[in-house]
């Protein structure tokens, strides 16, 4: 009893240190979260997307609405991936990030269809993909995570899929350079979801 007393005393400070670290690293990144900063932990493609999400969010919403939904998807990308690299996601956990990412990237294609192809826009169907993977994120994060987190998320969701913003495109109610911008951002999505899904024939992460 008393070897397993000093084990656990012993293991104890290492354990709280690096939960402590996590802790303090999604903070720190957190309080860091802006487009220039984010290009450390986001590839360059991803970068690009980001970019040029926000010059059409800024178009179709306003400058200060576009810079706090991008600023809320680089510290959630980066908390989830402080999360992964340390270990802290269960394996079912894992099994649903994938699901997600999957998930994640039809929603993206069926979103380039509806930019390819004239009059298919289907709002119904886009926003239950986008239920979905808002749905499993929020499964994901929420027992790592603090509310704040959460409500962030569903921010960001809320404010892609529930204010119109897409209907007005694909109805033609938008502005020519709203239009300009997404003209420029479906490429690029559509790009970066035929990229992964390459990588992905090989190893899947």
């Amino acid at each position: 009893k008393q070897w397993y007393q000093r084990r656990v005393r012993a293991i104890e400070p290492c354990v709280k240190s690096h939960t402590l670290g996590m802790r303090m690293q999604k903070k720190i990144l957190g309080k860091m979260a802006s487009r220039s900063v984010a290009r450390h932990f986001i590839d360059d493609d991803a970068g690009k997307i980001l970019d040029a999400l926000y010059n059409f969010l800024k178009d179709s919403l306003t400058e200060q609405e576009a810079k706090k939904i991008i600023k809320y998807i680089i510290k959630i990308i980066i908390k989830i991936g402080i999360l992964y690299s340390n270990d802290k996601l269960s394996p079912s956990e894992r099994l649903q990030l994938k699901q997600m990412i999957r998930k994640f990237s039809k929603m993206i294609m069926t979103l380039v269809t509806f930019w390819e192809v004239a009059f298919s826009y289907d709002e119904v169907h886009f926003k239950t993909q986008l239920e979905d993977v808002e749905t499993i994120l929020i499964t994901i994060v929420s027992p790592h995570l603090t509310q704040k987190s959460e409500r962030r998320i569903r921010f960001v969701f809320d404010q892609i899929g529930g204010n119109h913003l897409l209907t007005a495109l694909f109805k033609g109610t938008s502005t020519d350079t709203t239009r300009y911008h997404l003209d420029i951002l479906a490429p690029i999505l559509r790009d970066y979801v035929f990229g992964k899904e390459a990588n992905n024939n090989t190893n899947y992460t």
